[in-house]
Order: C-alpha cells, then sequence, then structure tokens
C-alpha cells in the first residue's frame, strides 16, 4: 500500500534507561477473506521471552493505515508487544534484522490526520475548504486540536480531472483516531515516523571508544505493510 510522505521530521535519539520500554509490532499474518486468525499475540510474546526479551505487555491491535481490501492480502491486525528497551536494543546489536519487527509509531498524541480537499488538475472538482472537514469530525464528537493545508508529496500525472495532492490536515486527540477513520480521513504518515519505524533504537555509549566504533542506522528494519 502507498505510504503518505509529507514532511521530513528530526529523529531524534534518546538514552535508554533500564526502566525505558519500546513498542514493536509485526503483522499477525492473518490475510482477507481467509478463516485464519494469524499468529497468536500470546505465542509472539513467548518467541522474543524465549530470546530473554522481557515482554512487559501484549496484545492484538490494528494498524491504523489504509489497507487496500482484496482477499488474499493482509490484513492490518498486528501483534503489539512491549519490551524492556534495554533488551530490545541489545537484541536488535545480535538481529540485524530485528527479528521482523519494526517499531510501534502510532500512538503519538496528538495524532494527525488528513484528507483530500477534492480539488483536481485544470480546475476541476470542488475545493473542501478546512472548516468542512472540521464540520465532518464535529460529526463525531472529535475535537480538532489545529489545522492546516497540506499536499501529499506524491508525484501526481500531469493530466486534467487528476488529484492535485492537495490535503486539509487535522490534529486531533489519539483517543480519537479509529472514529476519523470510520469518516474516510487517514493517518498521516512522515518521513519522521517511517524512520521511526525503521530504525531501532540506538544504544548508549559508554565510551568514546565505542561510540566510534558505532555504526547507527545499519539493519534498519523493513517497513512491514
Amino acid at each position: 500500500m502507498r505510504t503518505l510522505f509529507v514532511l521530513v521530521l528530526s529523529l531524534l535519539s534518546v538514552s535508554l534507561g533500564a526502566n525505558d520500554s519500546v513498542t514493536i509490532y509485526q503483522l499477525a499474518g492473518q490475510r482477507q477473506c481467509d478463516a485464519d486468525d494469524g499468529v497468536a499475540v500470546e505465542r509472539a510474546a513467548d518467541l522474543l521471552r524465549a530470546q530473554g526479551l522481557k515482554v512487559r505487555s501484549a496484545e492484538r491491535r490494528q494498524l491504523p493505515l489504509d489497507i487496500p481490501r482484496l482477499c488474499g492480502a493482509p490484513t492490518p491486525a498486528a501483534n503489539v508487544i512491549t519490551l524492556s528497551a534495554t533488551d530490545w536494543a541489545a537484541f536488535t546489536a545480535k538481529n540485524p534484522d530485528a527479528g521482523g519487527y519494526g517499531v510501534w509509531v502510532f500512538d503519538d498524541d496528538p495524532a494527525e490526520i488528513y484528507h483530500y480537499d477534492g480539488t483536481l488538475q485544470c480546475g476541476y472538482g470542488e475545493e473542501i475548504p478546512l472548516q468542512g472537514h472540521a464540520e465532518l469530525l464535529a460529526t463525531k464528537g472529535i475535537a480538532v486540536l489545529s489545522s492546516r493545508k497540506g499536499t501529499d508529496g506524491l508525484v501526481h500525472l500531469a493530466v486534467c480531472g487528476a488529484s492535485t495532492g492537495a490535503i486539509n490536515v487535522f490534529a486531533i486527540p489519539a483517543k480519537d483516531l479509529p472514529a476519523a477513520l470510520e469518516l474516510g480521513f487517514r493517518l498521516l504518515v512522515t518521513h519522521g515516523m517511517t524512520e521511526r519505524t525503521q530504525r531501532p533504537p540506538r544504544r548508549p555509549t559508554p565510551n568514546p571508544a565505542e561510540a566510534r566504533g558505532a555504526h547507527p542506522g545499519k539493519g534498519t528494519i523493513p517497513l512491514l505493510w
């Protein structure tokens, strides 16, 4: 599926203390039009425990992204597991592919969502103003914390009637994200979020010699959707 790139955010490095946690995920393996429930979340957690990782919580959640509806395609069901961050850093140091897991970055609060504003090339289409989409969100009781115009950052074929790529962007409370998705809005996925998904947390470097030998960014995690 398409990942929306709109703006580039800086990746901030954080030191991982003994009590820090990191939340990771992997698609559960469900397929659309298939009754198989995929990999059970507890089985996924047990596999990580067998690697010596401390699992603090494990649950089945829905990836808040727009996945095309097509028999045989994956469902958005994901096994989401919270671990000790130091354990995770040690695990990714030994396993550059991070065991197929990505970092769960979809709980940012507020959440940013978007909707195409209806404009089409050559002046076709009718623009939906920010207020129009804000009123749609209000029908579900969703508070708009901020709003702005933007573009989807994609290359669109220069043809009359094709999309201009213009979008209306809104910041809303993260708890209201499922309701917004039901209204046809999509989660705004930025380059910054993608970077955080692909890169395991870096281990703290106790001395300059180790820092010189480190290779931050190696073993990036592939996107899982």
